[in-house]
């Protein structure tokens, strides 16, 4: 008989769409790995690489609203090192105004964190953010800055897209990062206040490419019927990502947030860019019969050593997080590989982080 946790991420997994496939190509697409946000085109919102956060929740694809101040000039790591650590004391510095005041279940406010350009990164859950609070909000990160000989911080403000949910026992359900929070119980909202203060554990994955955009989804209802329409589109090229599989060049191929190809990491980075643009013709072609145009594609880079590991287990995959972790082997006979507990908890973590008290 299964246990009640068992049944319980199981259920979560079948009704929140993470798939797995064995990971093709065809005719020519022209690619745009352009943001939502057509003034800010050097950011892909697939690639989750671009942000790192301080604290609050983990973003799967973020959508920009405006940006504030002048961002620094930097050439070398050590300078973007150095930078990023100054941003990150910055952080402590405002955070518990921050978390008491503007950050979920108080406010708006869902993370906190820096982007790849060095901009200080605020994200908001949808909603209607505007201009006057970001503008307070500003005030008191430059302010702090200020004290810090900072002048004309550059803040970034957006909206993220979050999947975690937390298991509270005041309510006896697992939680939405996000509801409404009316219903919840003191020792309940402390809880959500602690988890929001905790420093956010990034993903570990070298990326190859990134293509297409995610849509800024509002609401539960429209995560889940986007993750359903990716889905749709993995099956119909399930066909044409496996021969990739069989000859070792695709590890993985995924459905989360967006869709996930992991090429094997022995091929140069010329093979894995090549394969990375012909596949994605393959996907988008298929997605645009489907009405999905730039359809969201991270290609990832996948150590040998998960293909040995794998040792033909890929009806038991330990599948990875959508920061793709874990790995799979090719099959001719699968289209949809079954996974135990484990494997559906590792998958669930990337589009998922479930927390218990």
């Amino acid at each position: 008989m299964m246990k009640k946790s068992e049944t319980l991420l199981i259920t979560l997994l079948l009704f929140f769409g993470v798939l797995i496939f064995p990971a093709s190509a065809d005719d020519s697409v022209q690619l745009s790995p352009e943001s939502n946000n057509s003034e800010n085109s050097e950011i892909s919102n697939v690639d989750f690489d671009y942000y790192t956060y301080f604290f609050g929740l983990y973003s799967q694809g973020n959508n920009v609203i405006t940006r504030y101040g002048k961002p620094p000039v930097l050439e070398t790591e050590t300078q973007k090192e150095n930078w990023n650590s100054t941003l990150e004391e910055l952080s402590n510095e405002i955070k518990d105004t921050v978390v008491s005041k503007y950050m979920y279940p108080h406010g708006e406010v869902m993370s906190c964190g820096i982007n790849a350009k060095g901009y200080f990164v605020i994200l908001f859950k949808y909603g209607n953010v505007d201009e006057q609070l970001m503008d307070e909000i500003y005030s008191l990160i430059d302010n702090s800055a200020e004290e810090m000989g900072i002048q004309d911080i550059p803040v970034e403000f957006g909206y993220g897209t979050y999947r975690e949910v937390i298991y509270l026992e005041g309510i006896n359900r697992w939680y939405w990062f996000g509801e409404n929070t009316e219903n919840l119980s003191e020792a309940d909202i402390y809880t959500l206040e602690e988890v929001m203060k905790q420093k956010t554990v990034m993903p570990v994955q070298k990326t190859v490419a990134a293509y297409g955009n995610i849509p800024l989804l509002k609401d539960k209802n429209e995560t889940i019927s986007w993750v359903n329409e990716l889905s749709e589109i993995a099956n119909a090229t399930e066909e044409k990502i496996t021969p990739y599989m069989e000859q070792g060049q695709v590890i993985r191929y995924a459905t989360g947030i967006r869709l996930e190809v992991e090429i094997n990491e022995t091929l140069s980075p010329e093979e894995k860019t090549f394969l990375a643009e012909e596949i994605y013709q393959t996907i988008d072609q298929e997605a645009r019969k489907q009405n999905v145009n730039n359809v969201p594609v991270i290609f990832m880079s996948t150590p040998e050593e998960g293909i040995k590991g794998s040792d033909n287990s890929n009806n038991n995959s330990e599948s990875g997080s959508g920061s793709s972790s874990g790995r799979n082997e090719s099959s001719k006979n699968n289209s949809i590989p079954g996974f135990g507990l484990l494997g559906s908890l590792a998958c669930l973590c990337g589009g998922w982080r479930l927390k218990k008290r």
